[in-house]
C-alpha cells in the first residue's frame, strides 16, 4: 500500500479538484399538462454553483459525484502494486462539468521507446453525469520530450470499468489496475515491432484519412481521378480538413526523425490526439472530451488500418 499523495495542482495545496471542484443535487423533473404538474419519473443532476443541468437519470439511479469517482480511482492506485507516492494529477472537465477527466502520471514507472525517448506510466480516469463516459481507468504513457500521451494498442481498453462507483470492490479494482505494468511490457514489444516495420505512403495517407474522418471523400476523389498521388487527392477534396492537414504536416517531422515506419505514423497520431487545436467553437470549449475521443480514434485506426495493412 502506498501513502497519501499531496497533489501539487490542488488549489488549496491538498485535496482540491480544480475544474471538478463543485457539488450537485438530484432534482425530480416535472412537466406541465393542462395546467397540472406531473412527475416524469426522471431526475435532473444540477450544479449547485451554476444551476446548470449536467444530465438526467431514472429515479433509481444512485448519483455519484465526480470527486468521489476520482477518490475511488486513487484508492485503487493506493492499494495496487503501482508505485503511486509520487504520482501527479491533472483534472479537466467538459460540457459545463457533465464530464470529468483526470490524468495521473507515475514517474517511478519509466520506459524507453524504440527511438530513444523516455516516458512514464500514465492513467486516464473518466466519469460523467450524462452517460457519455463511464467510470473508467485506462493506461498509457506520457512522453517526456514532447508531452504526447502514448495510447496502449493491445490488451484491454480499460483496466477497470464500471457504471458507477458505489459499492465497488477497491481491492478487486486494485488488482485490475495493477495489470497495467504487464500491459506496458506487452505494448513495448509491439512498439519495437512497429519501429522495425516500414510503411508505404499509401498506407500512411489511408491511416490519416481514416483518423480525420475523410475516407469517404478520399474514395470519391479516387473514383473520379483514379490511382493518383495522395497530394493530388488532398488538393481535390471538396473541403480542406484541419485534422488531416495537421497530421500530414507533423508526419514529415516524425518520419525524418524516426524513419518511414509504423512507429512514426503512430507518433504523428498521438501528437494530434494530445496537442491539435479544436476545429470548431463547440469542440474548443469541450477540448478535454475531444482529446479523449481522439485517443479512442487512434487506438481503433492503428489497429484496423495501420497494423492491418
Amino acid at each position: 500500500m502506498n501513502s497519501i499523495v499531496n497533489f501539487n495542482d490542488a488549489p488549496n495545496g491538498f485535496g482540491g479538484f480544480g475544474e471538478a471542484d463543485f457539488d450537485t443535487v438530484s432534482i425530480p423533473t416535472m412537466i406541465n399538462f393542462n395546467g397540472r404538474s406531473i412527475a416524469t419519473g426522471k431526475h435532473a443532476i444540477v450544479r449547485t454553483d451554476t444551476s446548470e443541468i449536467l444530465g438526467h437519470h431514472g429515479s433509481r439511479y444512485g448519483k455519484v459525484c465526480q470527486k468521489s469517482a476520482l477518490i475511488t480511482a486513487e484508492d485503487m492506485f493506493d492499494e495496487s502494486n503501482i508505485e503511486s507516492r509520487d504520482m501527479t494529477r491533472t483534472i479537466r472537465c467538459s460540457h459545463n462539468g457533465s464530464n470529468t477527466f483526470a490524468k495521473y502520471t507515475f514517474p517511478s514507472h519509466t520506459f524507453t521507446s524504440p527511438d530513444g525517448d523516455s516516458s512514464m506510466l500514465e492513467a486516464l480516469v473518466t466519469t460523467s453525469f450524462n452517460s457519455t463516459f463511464p467510470f473508467l481507468i485506462a493506461f498509457g504513457e506520457r512522453l517526456y520530450a514532447c508531452n504526447n500521451s502514448n495510447i496502449y494498442l493491445t490488451g484491454a481498453v480499460a483496466m477497470f470499468k464500471g457504471r458507477h462507483t458505489k459499492g465497488l470492490n477497491i481491492k478487486r479494482g486494485a488488482e485490475a489496475v495493477g495489470n497495467a505494468l504487464q500491459q506496458a511490457q506487452d505494448n513495448h514489444v509491439l512498439f519495437q515491432k512497429m519501429y522495425n516495420t516500414p510503411v508505404t505512403e499509401d498506407v500512411v495517407f489511408k491511416t490519416y484519412a481514416e483518423a480525420s474522418g475523410v475516407t469517404n471523400q478520399v474514395n470519391e476523389v479516387k473514383k473520379d481521378m483514379g490511382n493518383v498521388h495522395w497530394k493530388t487527392i488532398v488538393s481535390n477534396l471538396p473541403r480542406q480538413n484541419q485534422n488531416l492537414n495537421y497530421m500530414l504536416n507533423k508526419s514529415k517531422d516524425y518520419g525524418d526523425r524516426m524513419g518511414k515506419n509504423q512507429w512514426a505514423v503512430y507518433n504523428t497520431l498521438t501528437d494530434w490526439s494530445s496537442h491539435a487545436a479544436a476545429t470548431t467553437s463547440k469542440s474548443k470549449s469541450n477540448i478535454a472530451a475531444t482529446r479523449v475521443k481522439r485517443g479512442q480514434i487512434v487506438r481503433r485506426v492503428v489497429n484496423e488500418v495501420l497494423l492491418a495493412a
